[in-house]
């Protein structure tokens, strides 16, 4: 099983600062060079370089629970079979679709 994190309401996925606090601790780059290049107190929470099931950010959403999630998001954790996955979003409300969850059309 592969753990993928997503958003699960409208408004876009982000993390919130102490997440990536939590993250940079386990060695994610990415938030380590979010949190050193915050201006004052404007910490945005995007993450463009981190996939979705890294085992840093799962952990961090595991553990952190309600905490992890950004100012509009509210992260969540799907549980998929195999290898494949793609993040469908409408208006920053997430889905993780996989394989097996497309109705695919026979010719």
């Amino acid at each position: 099983m592969t753990k993928v994190v997503y958003n699960a309401c409208f408004g876009g996925f982000s993390i919130s600062e102490e997440c990536a606090e939590y993250m940079a601790n386990l060695g994610n780059k990415e938030c380590l060079h979010n949190l050193e290049s915050a201006s004052g107190d404007m910490f945005y929470g995007s993450l463009d370089r981190t996939l979705r099931h890294d085992a840093i950010l799962v952990l961090a959403v595991e553990v952190l629970g309600k905490k992890a999630s950004g100012g509009s998001a509210d992260l969540q954790i799907r549980e998929i079979m195999g290898d494949r996955y793609y993040i469908d979003e409408y208006d920053g409300s997430e889905s993780v679709v996989t394989p097996r969850d497309i109705n695919w059309t026979i010719v």
